[in-house]
Protein backbone atom coordinates (compact mmCIF):
# COMPACT_ATOMS: atom_id res chain seq x y z
CA UNK A 1 0.00 0.00 0.00
CA UNK A 2 1.79 3.58 -1.28
CA UNK A 3 1.72 6.15 1.10
CA UNK A 4 1.62 4.41 4.11
CA UNK A 5 4.21 7.00 6.15
CA UNK A 6 2.68 9.63 5.27
CA UNK A 7 -0.68 8.19 6.62
CA UNK A 8 0.65 7.42 9.41
CA UNK A 9 2.47 10.54 10.40
CA UNK A 10 -1.07 12.07 9.89
CA UNK A 11 -3.38 10.01 11.72
CA UNK A 12 -0.01 10.24 14.35
CA UNK A 13 -0.48 13.78 14.77
CA UNK A 14 -4.33 13.88 14.85
CA UNK A 15 -3.57 11.62 18.17
CA UNK A 16 -1.47 13.99 19.69
CA UNK A 17 -4.01 16.82 19.71
CA UNK A 18 -6.58 14.82 21.19
CA UNK A 19 -4.21 14.33 23.76
CA UNK A 20 -3.30 18.13 24.07
CA UNK A 21 -6.90 18.76 24.53
CA UNK A 22 -6.98 16.16 27.74
CA UNK A 23 -3.64 17.82 29.32
CA UNK A 24 -3.45 21.30 28.23
CA UNK A 25 -4.86 22.43 31.70
CA UNK A 26 -2.31 20.90 33.36
CA UNK A 27 0.00 23.72 33.88
CA UNK A 28 -3.11 25.83 34.03
CA UNK A 29 -4.56 23.96 36.82
CA UNK A 30 -3.18 26.83 39.42
CA UNK A 31 -5.28 29.83 37.09
CA UNK A 32 -8.15 27.56 36.54
CA UNK A 33 -8.46 27.09 40.14
CA UNK A 34 -8.37 30.98 41.14
CA UNK A 35 -10.25 31.92 38.27
CA UNK A 36 -13.24 29.29 39.34
CA UNK A 37 -12.51 29.45 43.24
CA UNK A 38 -12.34 25.75 43.75
CA UNK A 39 -10.55 23.29 45.60
CA UNK A 40 -8.32 20.80 44.51
CA UNK A 41 -10.77 17.77 44.68
CA UNK A 42 -13.05 19.95 42.10
CA UNK A 43 -9.28 20.33 40.06
CA UNK A 44 -8.85 16.91 39.60
CA UNK A 45 -12.27 16.67 38.20
CA UNK A 46 -11.12 18.50 35.84
CA UNK A 47 -8.17 15.93 34.46
CA UNK A 48 -10.48 13.17 35.51
CA UNK A 49 -13.63 13.63 34.17
CA UNK A 50 -11.82 13.53 30.48
CA UNK A 51 -11.96 9.92 31.11
CA UNK A 52 -15.80 9.44 31.55
CA UNK A 53 -16.50 9.19 28.15
CA UNK A 54 -13.38 6.98 27.45
CA UNK A 55 -14.77 4.51 29.78
CA UNK A 56 -18.19 5.10 28.31
CA UNK A 57 -17.10 4.48 24.71
CA UNK A 58 -14.16 2.27 25.10
CA UNK A 59 -16.03 -0.86 24.04
CA UNK A 60 -18.39 0.50 21.83
CA UNK A 61 -15.44 2.23 19.97
CA UNK A 62 -14.19 -1.12 19.10
CA UNK A 63 -17.77 -2.26 17.89
CA UNK A 64 -17.37 1.26 15.41
CA UNK A 65 -14.58 0.46 14.39
CA UNK A 66 -15.11 -2.71 13.24
CA UNK A 67 -18.40 -1.89 11.71
CA UNK A 68 -17.86 1.24 10.03
CA UNK A 69 -14.13 1.11 9.43
CA UNK A 70 -11.40 3.30 11.55
CA UNK A 71 -11.29 6.11 9.02
CA UNK A 72 -14.91 6.91 9.67
CA UNK A 73 -14.51 6.02 13.59
CA UNK A 74 -11.21 8.36 13.33
CA UNK A 75 -12.48 11.73 11.77
CA UNK A 76 -15.62 11.50 13.84
CA UNK A 77 -12.92 11.54 16.98
CA UNK A 78 -11.45 14.41 15.69
CA UNK A 79 -14.88 16.47 14.76
CA UNK A 80 -15.62 15.67 18.43
CA UNK A 81 -12.58 17.19 19.91
CA UNK A 82 -12.75 20.26 18.09
CA UNK A 83 -16.08 20.89 19.13
CA UNK A 84 -15.19 19.87 22.94
CA UNK A 85 -12.31 22.53 22.30
CA UNK A 86 -14.84 25.57 21.13
CA UNK A 87 -17.08 24.89 24.32
CA UNK A 88 -14.37 25.07 26.87
CA UNK A 89 -13.10 28.31 25.44
CA UNK A 90 -16.41 29.55 26.36
CA UNK A 91 -17.06 27.73 29.46
CA UNK A 92 -13.64 29.34 31.48
CA UNK A 93 -15.58 30.87 33.36
CA UNK A 94 -18.67 28.59 34.49
CA UNK A 95 -17.35 24.84 36.46
CA UNK A 96 -20.32 23.31 35.22
CA UNK A 97 -19.41 24.09 31.05
CA UNK A 98 -15.77 23.74 31.44
CA UNK A 99 -16.48 19.81 32.80
CA UNK A 100 -19.24 19.53 29.98
CA UNK A 101 -16.55 20.45 27.47
CA UNK A 102 -14.08 18.23 29.26
CA UNK A 103 -16.69 15.52 28.35
CA UNK A 104 -17.01 16.15 24.66
CA UNK A 105 -12.90 16.39 24.54
CA UNK A 106 -12.96 12.71 26.52
CA UNK A 107 -15.43 11.54 23.83
CA UNK A 108 -12.54 11.83 20.66
CA UNK A 109 -9.75 10.72 23.00
CA UNK A 110 -11.40 7.53 23.95
CA UNK A 111 -12.02 6.33 20.37
CA UNK A 112 -8.49 7.66 19.12
CA UNK A 113 -6.18 5.24 20.83
CA UNK A 114 -8.78 2.14 19.76
CA UNK A 115 -8.44 3.25 15.63
CA UNK A 116 -4.96 4.26 15.93
CA UNK A 117 -3.98 0.33 16.73
CA UNK A 118 -6.15 -1.07 14.21
CA UNK A 119 -4.50 1.17 11.57
CA UNK A 120 -1.08 -0.06 12.79
CA UNK A 121 -2.63 -3.87 12.47
CA UNK A 122 -4.07 -2.80 9.11
CA UNK A 123 -1.07 -0.97 7.77
CA UNK A 124 2.04 -3.35 9.21
CA UNK A 125 0.42 -6.86 9.72
CA UNK A 126 3.32 -8.85 9.81
CA UNK A 127 6.79 -6.87 10.06
CA UNK A 128 7.26 -3.73 12.32
CA UNK A 129 4.24 -3.60 14.18
CA UNK A 130 5.70 -3.69 17.54
CA UNK A 131 7.77 -0.72 16.31
CA UNK A 132 4.78 1.32 14.57
CA UNK A 133 2.82 0.56 17.81
CA UNK A 134 5.34 2.11 19.72
CA UNK A 135 5.74 4.98 17.93
CA UNK A 136 1.73 5.61 17.94
CA UNK A 137 1.75 5.28 21.61
CA UNK A 138 4.46 7.79 22.04
CA UNK A 139 1.20 10.65 21.30
CA UNK A 140 0.45 11.05 24.85
CA UNK A 141 3.88 11.88 25.57
CA UNK A 142 4.43 14.48 22.61
CA UNK A 143 1.10 16.03 23.55
CA UNK A 144 2.59 16.33 27.59
CA UNK A 145 5.26 17.92 26.04
CA UNK A 146 3.64 20.11 24.27
CA UNK A 147 1.35 21.17 26.45
CA UNK A 148 3.70 21.59 29.70
CA UNK A 149 5.94 24.31 28.05
CA UNK A 150 3.33 25.84 25.73
CA UNK A 151 0.06 26.18 27.68
CA UNK A 152 1.41 28.82 29.77
CA UNK A 153 3.45 30.69 27.96
CA UNK A 154 0.82 31.17 25.62
CA UNK A 155 -1.74 31.93 28.54
CA UNK A 156 0.58 34.73 29.48
CA UNK A 157 0.47 36.14 26.41
CA UNK A 158 -3.14 36.02 25.04
CA UNK A 159 -5.04 34.84 28.09
CA UNK A 160 -6.36 31.73 29.12
CA UNK A 161 -9.03 31.25 26.21
CA UNK A 162 -6.22 31.48 23.80
CA UNK A 163 -5.14 27.98 24.74
CA UNK A 164 -8.73 26.52 23.78
CA UNK A 165 -8.82 27.87 20.45
CA UNK A 166 -5.58 27.54 19.45
CA UNK A 167 -6.04 23.81 19.79
CA UNK A 168 -9.32 24.23 18.45
CA UNK A 169 -7.74 25.26 15.04
CA UNK A 170 -4.66 23.01 14.45
CA UNK A 171 -7.16 20.28 15.28
CA UNK A 172 -9.39 21.40 12.95
CA UNK A 173 -6.27 21.60 10.31
CA UNK A 174 -5.39 17.95 10.87
CA UNK A 175 -9.12 16.79 10.40
CA UNK A 176 -9.17 18.05 6.95
CA UNK A 177 -5.76 16.38 6.15
CA UNK A 178 -6.93 13.06 7.82
CA UNK A 179 -9.92 12.78 5.66
CA UNK A 180 -8.10 13.47 2.75
CA UNK A 181 -5.03 11.43 3.08
CA UNK A 182 -5.33 8.71 5.35
CA UNK A 183 -7.12 5.61 4.00
CA UNK A 184 -7.55 1.87 4.80
CA UNK A 185 -5.82 -0.92 3.74
CA UNK A 186 -7.66 -3.23 1.47
CA UNK A 187 -9.18 -6.69 3.35
CA UNK A 188 -6.72 -9.46 1.67
CA UNK A 189 -9.04 -10.52 -1.56
CA UNK A 190 -10.67 -7.39 -1.62
CA UNK A 191 -10.90 -6.33 -5.47
CA UNK A 192 -10.68 -2.32 -4.79
CA UNK A 193 -10.98 0.12 -2.53
CA UNK A 194 -11.34 0.56 0.93
CA UNK A 195 -12.73 -1.58 3.27
CA UNK A 196 -13.07 -5.71 3.52
CA UNK A 197 -15.86 -7.85 1.90
CA UNK A 198 -18.59 -9.20 4.11
CA UNK A 199 -17.38 -10.88 6.73
CA UNK A 200 -18.62 -14.55 7.26
CA UNK A 201 -20.36 -15.14 11.05
CA UNK A 202 -17.32 -17.17 12.01
CA UNK A 203 -14.73 -13.90 11.57
CA UNK A 204 -17.52 -11.03 12.90
CA UNK A 205 -15.34 -9.19 16.06
CA UNK A 206 -16.95 -11.25 19.35
CA UNK A 207 -16.85 -9.16 22.60
CA UNK A 208 -17.90 -12.42 24.12
CA UNK A 209 -14.92 -14.37 22.89
CA UNK A 210 -12.68 -10.91 24.25
CA UNK A 211 -14.01 -10.97 27.42
CA UNK A 212 -14.03 -14.81 28.06
CA UNK A 213 -9.92 -14.47 27.43
CA UNK A 214 -7.77 -14.30 30.95
CA UNK A 215 -4.85 -13.32 28.89
CA UNK A 216 -6.50 -10.19 27.44
CA UNK A 217 -7.44 -9.51 30.45
CA UNK A 218 -4.47 -9.85 32.69
CA UNK A 219 -3.24 -7.66 30.14
CA UNK A 220 -5.81 -5.28 30.69
CA UNK A 221 -5.59 -5.16 34.28
CA UNK A 222 -1.70 -4.59 34.27
CA UNK A 223 -2.99 -1.29 31.78
CA UNK A 224 -5.38 -0.47 34.17
CA UNK A 225 -2.45 0.56 36.33
CA UNK A 226 -0.08 1.70 34.06
CA UNK A 227 -3.13 4.41 33.70
CA UNK A 228 -3.21 5.09 37.57
CA UNK A 229 0.63 5.17 37.92
CA UNK A 230 1.37 7.16 34.51
CA UNK A 231 -1.40 9.59 34.61
CA UNK A 232 -0.41 10.87 38.21
CA UNK A 233 3.20 11.81 36.87
CA UNK A 234 1.45 13.72 33.56
CA UNK A 235 -1.27 15.07 35.71
CA UNK A 236 0.79 16.19 38.94
CA UNK A 237 4.59 16.39 38.45
CA UNK A 238 4.48 19.88 38.13
CA UNK A 239 2.82 19.97 41.87
CA UNK A 240 5.10 17.74 43.28
CA UNK A 241 7.82 19.91 42.51
CA UNK A 242 6.63 22.55 43.52
CA UNK A 243 4.92 21.56 46.94
CA UNK A 244 7.31 18.97 47.73
CA UNK A 245 11.02 20.24 46.76
CA UNK A 246 10.13 24.36 46.41
CA UNK A 247 10.51 24.83 42.92
CA UNK A 248 9.31 27.85 41.20
CA UNK A 249 6.17 27.33 38.79
CA UNK A 250 8.60 27.55 35.60
CA UNK A 251 10.78 25.16 37.07
CA UNK A 252 8.40 22.75 38.07
CA UNK A 253 6.84 22.96 34.53
CA UNK A 254 9.97 21.88 33.28
CA UNK A 255 10.69 19.03 35.01
CA UNK A 256 7.40 17.73 34.68
CA UNK A 257 7.84 17.71 30.93
CA UNK A 258 10.31 16.11 31.08
CA UNK A 259 8.06 12.85 32.21
CA UNK A 260 6.52 12.96 28.84
CA UNK A 261 9.84 13.31 26.85
CA UNK A 262 11.38 10.62 28.13
CA UNK A 263 8.53 8.71 27.17
CA UNK A 264 8.74 9.28 23.59
CA UNK A 265 12.23 7.03 23.23
CA UNK A 266 11.36 5.07 26.05
CA UNK A 267 8.05 3.47 23.71
CA UNK A 268 10.03 3.50 20.73
CA UNK A 269 12.43 1.21 21.37
CA UNK A 270 10.14 -0.59 23.60
CA UNK A 271 8.28 -1.25 20.21
CA UNK A 272 11.43 -2.57 18.58
CA UNK A 273 12.53 -4.34 21.71
CA UNK A 274 9.08 -6.23 21.28
CA UNK A 275 9.08 -7.00 18.07
CA UNK A 276 12.52 -9.41 18.89
CA UNK A 277 11.30 -10.69 22.33
CA UNK A 278 7.55 -11.41 21.34
CA UNK A 279 4.59 -12.59 22.76
CA UNK A 280 6.75 -14.94 25.46
CA UNK A 281 9.55 -12.38 26.37
CA UNK A 282 6.37 -9.17 26.67
CA UNK A 283 5.06 -10.14 30.36
CA UNK A 284 9.08 -11.08 31.34
CA UNK A 285 9.62 -7.11 29.94
CA UNK A 286 6.79 -5.96 32.09
CA UNK A 287 7.18 -7.54 35.43
CA UNK A 288 10.95 -5.44 35.28
CA UNK A 289 9.42 -2.47 34.78
CA UNK A 290 6.91 -2.70 37.31
CA UNK A 291 9.79 -3.60 39.77
CA UNK A 292 11.51 -0.30 38.11
CA UNK A 293 8.06 1.75 39.11
CA UNK A 294 7.98 0.46 42.30
CA UNK A 295 11.04 1.94 43.49
CA UNK A 296 10.20 5.32 40.99
CA UNK A 297 7.27 4.91 43.10
CA UNK A 298 9.19 4.53 46.79
CA UNK A 299 11.27 7.35 46.87
CA UNK A 300 9.16 9.93 45.36
CA UNK A 301 9.24 12.52 48.65
CA UNK A 302 12.85 11.77 49.67
CA UNK A 303 14.74 12.85 45.98
CA UNK A 304 17.73 15.36 46.03
CA UNK A 305 18.27 17.70 42.84
CA UNK A 306 20.46 15.33 41.95
CA UNK A 307 17.88 12.88 41.54
CA UNK A 308 15.19 14.83 39.80
CA UNK A 309 16.41 13.99 36.01
CA UNK A 310 16.47 10.42 36.78
CA UNK A 311 13.21 10.16 38.65
CA UNK A 312 11.21 11.22 35.70
CA UNK A 313 12.94 9.02 33.30
CA UNK A 314 12.16 6.23 35.87
CA UNK A 315 8.23 7.05 35.71
CA UNK A 316 8.18 7.55 31.95
CA UNK A 317 10.46 4.88 30.26
CA UNK A 318 9.27 2.17 32.37
CA UNK A 319 5.32 2.95 32.63
CA UNK A 320 5.66 3.80 28.88
CA UNK A 321 6.94 0.00 28.00
CA UNK A 322 3.98 -1.76 29.75
CA UNK A 323 1.62 0.80 27.81
CA UNK A 324 3.46 -0.41 24.05
CA UNK A 325 3.69 -4.14 25.44
CA UNK A 326 -0.04 -4.35 25.93
CA UNK A 327 -1.09 -2.37 22.59
CA UNK A 328 1.55 -4.68 21.22
CA UNK A 329 0.04 -8.30 23.32
CA UNK A 330 -3.32 -8.04 22.80
CA UNK A 331 -3.68 -8.18 19.11
CA UNK A 332 -1.73 -11.07 19.52
CA UNK A 333 -3.91 -12.71 22.47
CA UNK A 334 -7.22 -12.60 20.61
CA UNK A 335 -9.09 -15.20 18.89
CA UNK A 336 -8.98 -13.76 15.65
CA UNK A 337 -7.90 -10.52 13.71
CA UNK A 338 -11.11 -9.11 13.79
CA UNK A 339 -11.39 -9.60 17.57
CA UNK A 340 -8.51 -6.72 17.49
CA UNK A 341 -11.13 -3.47 17.97
CA UNK A 342 -12.98 -5.10 20.17
CA UNK A 343 -9.45 -6.30 22.03
CA UNK A 344 -8.18 -2.79 22.10
CA UNK A 345 -11.36 -1.08 23.13
CA UNK A 346 -11.47 -3.44 26.47
CA UNK A 347 -7.65 -2.47 27.02
CA UNK A 348 -8.79 1.30 26.30
CA UNK A 349 -11.88 0.66 28.83
CA UNK A 350 -9.14 -0.39 31.71
CA UNK A 351 -6.72 2.00 31.09
CA UNK A 352 -9.34 5.04 30.93
CA UNK A 353 -10.38 3.18 34.73
CA UNK A 354 -6.95 3.42 35.64
CA UNK A 355 -7.02 7.51 34.46
CA UNK A 356 -10.46 8.45 35.76
CA UNK A 357 -9.66 6.37 39.34
CA UNK A 358 -6.61 7.26 39.59
CA UNK A 359 -6.18 10.89 40.31
CA UNK A 360 -8.95 11.49 42.83
CA UNK A 361 -7.50 8.36 44.89
CA UNK A 362 -4.62 10.01 45.12
CA UNK A 363 -5.32 13.64 45.63
CA UNK A 364 -8.12 13.18 48.07
CA UNK A 365 -5.33 10.44 50.14
CA UNK A 366 -2.94 13.60 50.10
CA UNK A 367 -5.95 16.18 51.29
CA UNK A 368 -7.04 13.55 53.60
CA UNK A 369 -3.35 13.14 55.28
CA UNK A 370 -1.73 16.04 54.35
CA UNK A 371 1.21 14.30 53.15
CA UNK A 372 2.88 13.51 49.70
CA UNK A 373 3.57 10.48 51.58
CA UNK A 374 0.48 9.30 50.89
CA UNK A 375 0.91 9.33 47.08
CA UNK A 376 4.21 7.37 47.65
CA UNK A 377 2.55 4.20 49.28
CA UNK A 378 -0.38 4.25 47.03
CA UNK A 379 2.03 4.15 44.00
CA UNK A 380 4.28 1.47 45.22
CA UNK A 381 1.27 -1.03 46.02
CA UNK A 382 0.11 -0.51 42.17
CA UNK A 383 3.35 -1.64 41.00
CA UNK A 384 3.44 -4.41 42.87
CA UNK A 385 0.15 -5.43 42.00
CA UNK A 386 0.99 -5.17 38.20
CA UNK A 387 4.01 -7.72 38.86
CA UNK A 388 1.10 -9.86 40.62
CA UNK A 389 -0.64 -9.62 37.03
CA UNK A 390 2.35 -10.44 35.03
CA UNK A 391 3.22 -13.41 37.08
CA UNK A 392 -0.40 -14.85 36.41
CA UNK A 393 -0.17 -14.26 32.73
CA UNK A 394 3.30 -16.08 32.27
CA UNK A 395 1.99 -19.14 34.26
CA UNK A 396 -1.38 -19.53 32.07
CA UNK A 397 0.39 -19.09 28.93
CA UNK A 398 2.98 -20.84 29.28
CA UNK A 399 2.26 -24.13 27.66
CA UNK A 400 0.19 -22.47 25.24
CA UNK A 401 1.24 -20.87 21.72
CA UNK A 402 0.31 -17.79 20.87
CA UNK A 403 -3.10 -17.61 19.20
CA UNK A 404 -3.18 -15.08 17.02
CA UNK A 405 0.63 -14.08 15.55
Amino acid sequence: MKHKGLMFVIMYLCAVFASVTQLKIVPLLGLLGANLSIDMGQISWLMSVFTVAGIILAIPAGALVGRFGPKKVFAAVMVVTVLGNVVGAFGLENYGVLLLSRILEGCGFAMCSVAGIVFVNMWYPNKNTGLFVGIFVTFAAIASVIALNLALPITEMWGLASVWWLTAFVSACLTVLFVIFVKEAPAPGAASGEGAPAASAADKPSLVAVLKSAPVLLVCCAQLLIGFYLYFFMNNYPTVFGEVYALDPATANFYGSLNGLWGIPGCVFGGFLLDKIGKKGAPVLDIVCFAVMFVAAWILTGLNPALYILHTVLTAVFPGLVLTAGNFLVPLCVDKPADIGYGIGVLGLFYSVGIFIGNPIILYGVQMTGSWDTASMILSAVSALGIVFMLVFIAITRKKEPING
